[in-house]
């Protein structure tokens, strides 16, 4: 049996698993966009990321400000980041039992759960990664009121802004505290603003007080409450090597065999764009 007489549009599956694999992984809302795109399209194993040295001001030597600046130009150091370090295969066997005119209902409701389960191993490697970063500055989370709430998101805004990172403030948290942050937030904005009346009609707060907002799974965070962060502190990106499908006698008699391999990989680049959110600071 051929693609064609299971209507089977392998290219068009693909997207789709990719699409849904980023649609599904916490991880991938912590990534850097700008660095992903090309990467999608090429499917290299390897990219080289340009990270920005000290920056310096070139000004008017005439002016007093001078003698406080030293005219340059931005200094670059580059860090290469593999993708290959998550090496996930994408077999489904369907039963030849269930093919047919079901065939595409069969393949859906298996892609849907190898979707979920490797944007779970995505998350849980991803996040494990910046777990056992030393180099992220933790920060506590323990509020209890509405008003704790507000006060701890200000607080990591002002200190995000501190580090010379100045907007696309993200929110990652536990799912646990997630609900609880939802509450308290919508509770508090629900008269006052759009990301209140979102939280009220949809059940999440999308956006409030410049921050965005997302939950993690328990399993995957551990003990770590979550991360305030920008985009620019991780890169990393996931795609197909290979796909193909199987049929007998290739091997599985009996079976449609559609496989193929995600391969995944995370750097953290930026260390200042990214705090670890922890209910006691590490001695």
């Amino acid at each position: 049996m051929n693609y064609n007489e299971v209507q089977l549009d392998l290219q068009s599956t693909v997207k789709r698993i990719y699409q849904n694999v980023v649609y599904r992984s916490s991880f991938y809302k912590m990534l850097n966009d700008s660095y992903i795109g090309e990467l999608r399209n090429a499917g290299t194993p390897m990219i080289e990321v340009l990270k920005s040295g000290d920056v310096t001001v070139n000004v008017r030597q005439t002016k007093e400000i001078a003698n406080q600046l030293t005219p340059s130009l931005m200094g670059y150091d580059s860090v290469k980041v593999d993708l290959t370090e998550l090496p996930m295969d994408y077999s489904i066997r369907i039963p030849i039992l269930v093919t047919g005119s079901g065939i595409a209902n069969a393949l859906d409701s298996a892609l849907q759960k190898k979707d979920s389960a490797v944007a779970k191993a995505i998350d849980t490697y991803g996040f494990g990664k910046l777990e056992n970063d030393n180099t992220i500055t933790e920060k506590l989370w323990n509020p209890s009121t509405k008003e704790q709430y507000i006060d701890t998101i200000n607080s990591l805004s002002a200190d995000m802004f501190n580090n010379d990172v100045y907007d696309t403030y993200r929110l990652a948290l536990s799912a646990t505290e997630y609900g609880k942050y939802v509450s308290a937030l919508t509770s508090v904005l629900k008269y006052e603003t759009m990301a209140g009346v979102e939280g009220v009609d949809r059940g999440t707060v999308a956006r409030a007080y410049g921050v965005d907002t997302f939950p993690v799974a328990d399993a995957v965070l551990g003990d770590v409450k979550g991360y305030f962060f920008n985009p620019i502190a991780v890169v990393g990106d996931a795609f197909f090597d290979a796909f193909v499908q199987h049929v007998s006698p290739q091997g599985w008699p009996g079976y449609f065999v559609f496989e193929g391999n995600i391969l995944f990989g995370a750097k953290l680049v930026e260390n200042k764009a990214i705090f670890k959110l922890v209910d006691e600071i590490s001695a």
